[in-house]
C-alpha cells in the first residue's frame, strides 16, 4: 500500500509539472523522463491538404497542395507563407557556378522549350555535343557559319534529301546544292588537214562541257585556241591581231649585183629588243620570242632591185629566219627597203 501511493504521489507531481510549465508555444511542452531529467519537447504537427487545417497550434506546417505552397500557423498573423531568399534566386534571377557535375533527364517523356531568347552561348572548354536520336534541324534568318575544319562521318544530304553516289559532287542550284555527276574539263586538239588557218568547220567536240579546251591545229603547225562559255566555243590568245607584229626597220644592202650576204632577220629583231638605247625603268626588259617560235614572212620589196622589174624572184627565208637574196640592178643610193613580218606560231 505504501508503494501505490508513492507511485501515486509521482504521477501527481509530474503532471503538476507539465501544466505549471505549458508555455504560451502550445506545441512545446516539458516533461520529465523516466530518469528524472526534464526535456523540451516540440510536438507540432504537420499537415498535407487543399483546405487549411481547423484548430491550429503555434508552428503547425501546412502543405497547401491547392497552390504548392508552404505555411506555417501564427497565433497573430494565421497562417504565414514560407518565403525563402535562396529558393527565389534560381537561373532566372542570378547567377551560379556548379559545384559538382549535373544532369537533366526526361525520362523520353518530357521535352525542354526556350523560345524568345536574345542570344544564347554554349562553350565549353574540352567538347560539346549535341545528339537527337532521330533528326536535327538547324535554322537561321541569316547564314549559319563554320569556322572551323569541318568532319561528316555520315552522310550528307542535298537539297533532294538524296545522299548521292560514289564519285558525285555538290553543285550550286542557285537556291541550295545537289548532287551531281562529276565533269572533268577535256583538252582536244584537231586533226584538221587544212592547209590555212580558217575557222574550223565541223571539227569542234561534241558534247563539251563549260570551259572545256579546243586547239585547232593545221597541218601548217599554227595553233588557235577556243574554250567552250556553257554556249559556243570562243577563240582566246593569242588572237590573229597579236601574233602578227612588225620587226625593227632592216636596211638591205644592194650595192653590188649578184647574190647577196645572208641577212639574219630573227638575230636583228632580238638585239634590238634585248639592248634598247633608252628605257623609262632600268629594271624593265622588252619580252621576245624565241626563233622556233615564229613564221617569218617579207610581203614587200622592190622588183627592180629583186627580180625582173615586175616579180620579185630572187628572195627566200629560212625557217630560221635567214634571208638569203639576189641584187639583180643597184638603187640608186645602194641600199633598199623590204617590208617583214613575223608570225608568232
Amino acid at each position: 500500500m505504501h508503494k501505490n501511493i508513492k507511485h501515486i504521489n509521482f504521477f501527481i507531481l509530474t503532471f503538476a509539472l507539465v501544466l505549471l510549465n505549458f508555455s504560451a508555444n502550445a506545441q512545446e511542452v516539458r516533461v520529465i523522463d523516466n530518469k528524472g531529467t526534464i526535456q523540451t519537447v516540440n510536438n507540432n504537427t504537420v499537415i498535407t491538404s487543399t483546405n487549411a487545417p481547423t484548430l491550429p497550434l503555434e508552428n503547425d506546417v501546412w502543405f497547401d497542395t491547392t497552390n504548392n505552397q508552404i505555411k506555417i500557423y501564427d497565433t497573430v498573423d494565421g497562417w504565414k507563407l514560407i518565403t525563402s531568399t535562396l529558393a527565389s534566386q534560381n537561373i532566372y534571377t542570378a547567377d551560379g557556378t556548379l559545384t559538382s557535375s549535373r544532369r537533366l533527364d526526361g525520362f523520353d517523356l518530357y521535352s525542354l522549350n526556350m523560345e524568345r531568347i536574345r542570344d544564347l552561348t554554349i562553350s565549353s572548354t574540352y567538347s560539346t555535343r549535341i545528339s537527337a536520336g532521330t533528326t536535327m534541324q538547324l535554322s537561321a534568318l541569316g547564314n549559319i557559319t563554320l569556322q572551323s575544319p569541318t568532319k561528316f562521318d555520315r552522310t550528307l544530304l542535298d537539297i533532294n534529301n538524296s545522299a548521292g553516289t560514289s564519285g558525285q559532287v555538290l553543285t550550286s542550284t542557285g537556291t541550295g546544292v545537289q548532287w551531281a555527276n562529276s565533269q572533268q574539263n577535256t583538252v582536244t586538239v584537231s586533226t584538221d588537214t587544212d592547209t590555212i588557218q580558217n575557222e574550223p568547220d565541223g571539227t569542234f567536240p561534241v558534247s563539251p562541257i563549260e570551259n572545256d579546251t579546243f586547239i585547232y591545229k593545221p597541218t601548217n603547225g599554227e595553233k588557235v585556241y577556243y574554250v567552250f562559255d556553257g554556249t559556243e566555243w570562243n577563240m582566246i590568245a593569242p588572237t590573229k591581231a597579236a601574233r602578227v607584229f612588225y620587226p625593227p626597220s632592216i636596211e638591205i644592202p644592194a650595192s653590188t649585183i649578184g647574190a647577196q650576204t645572208p641577212i639574219d632577220l630573227y638575230q636583228m629583231y632580238r638585239d634590238q629588243f634585248t639592248s634598247p638605247i633608252a628605257q623609262s625603268d632600268a629594271t624593265a626588259s622588252i619580252p621576245f620570242y624565241e626563233r622556233d617560235e615564229l613564221y617569218y614572212f617579207v610581203t614587200d620589196a622592190d622588183p627592180d632591185v629583186f627580180g625582173d622589174g615586175t616579180n620579185v624572184t630572187g628572195m627566200t627565208i629560212s625557217s630560221t629566219g635567214i634571208l638569203n637574196y639576189t641584187v639583180s640592178s643597184t638603187p640608186t643610193d645602194d641600199n633598199t627597203i623590204i617590208n617583214v613580218v613575223f608570225v608568232v606560231k
